[in-house]
């Protein structure tokens, strides 16, 4: 599961440069500043909880807590979406490439009529960009590499075509020294067809050491976050893994929130709201009391759900 951290704090800098297309003073700064705030935070932004807790954070107001709210609760901003018709409904799959603003977006959908990020790596490859105003066969090369970037991100794998990898993967991380519990979270684990990325959590009190074993893996290619609370790399055919290291009394809490789905983990957290408690993947919370974190039943069974296999974790409760 890709972090809210890093989607949100994206958006709010489109929201940004999409102010800045229409002159408004002060608040692309602030934005800004907010973008990078929810992206330097610790932990997943979903635990900070309620627009209280979010405006305790610097640069966070009212008006940016509750976009980030809304995100939570629906997978968008309005606002955003709002902003993108008033400029000529500008592409969010183009808005998304980085260092690539809306005049540059508005430039290609008008003149070359694309929208995809398919569309203008196919037109970049054909050198149909350099010859655009203010534009140049060093700027195309650099949008390229960019737009590259963001397609292998969203790029889904056929789960027959990886299951052989993934399943190799969790039996060399269960024999790694000092990993007591291990589990394949994300999509895969929830049978889809398809799979954008693999989320792998880990019960460990070594976790450096668990993260270094793993990092050294000869399947493990192009490692990008090597910590004790996380590791990133690729395995050989390109797919995306992210380790967690999580603690014991809250394996079941963490195992919820990255098994997903994004519409499950949201029905759920309103009907913690409904108790007037919190839902993340540290636990489920009455105030700082943990109610349920050890196991996921247990998190079910707290709010009176009955526990949905993972392959049922739709957006109905």
């Amino acid at each position: 599961m890709v972090e809210n951290n890093k989607i949100i704090s994206g958006m709010l800098r489109q929201i940004a440069a999409l102010l800045d297309e229409q002159q408004v003073a002060f608040k692309p700064a602030a934005y800004r500043r907010a973008a990078q705030v929810v992206e330097d935070l610790p932990g997943d932004v979903s635990t900070y909880g309620d627009e209280k807790e979010l405006k305790k954070l610097p640069g966070i107001g009212d008006a940016i807590a509750k976009k980030i709210i809304e995100f939570l609760e629906t997978g968008e901003i309005s606002f955003l979406s709002k902003l993108r018709l008033e400029q000529g409904g500008l592409s969010a799959e183009l808005m998304d490439i980085e260092d690539l603003g809306p005049k540059r977006v508005r430039q290609f959908q008008e003149a070359l009529g694309i929208s995809t990020v398919a569309e203008l790596i196919a037109a970049a490859q054909a050198g149909k960009l350099r010859n655009l105003p203010r534009m140049s066969e060093e700027m195309e090369q650099k949008i390229l590499e960019n737009a590259k970037n963001v397609a292998e991100r969203t790029k889904r794998f056929a789960r027959s075509e990886i299951r052989d990898d993934v399943e190799a993967l969790r039996k060399n991380i269960e024999k790694v020294p000092g990993v007591e519990r291990s589990e394949i979270a994300g999509s895969y684990r929830r049978e889809k067809e398809t799979v954008g990325d693999i989320d792998v959590l880990v019960i460990t009190t070594g976790p450096q050491h668990v993260s270094d074993s793993i990092a050294a893996l000869p399947m493990v290619r192009d490692v990008v976050a090597h910590g004790e609370k996380k590791l990133s790399f690729d395995l050989q055919n390109g797919l995306r893994v992210d380790v967690r290291f999580v603690t014991a009394d809250q394996w079941g809490s963490a195992l919820l929130y990255f098994t997903g789905s994004k519409e499950h983990n949201i029905a759920m957290r309103k009907v913690a709201i409904q108790k007037g408690w919190k839902l993340s993947e540290y636990g489920l919370f009455d105030g700082e009391k943990v109610i349920a974190s050890k196991e996921e039943k247990d998190i079910y069974d707290a709010l009176g759900l009955s526990y949905r296999a993972p392959k049922d974790r739709t957006g109905e409760l």
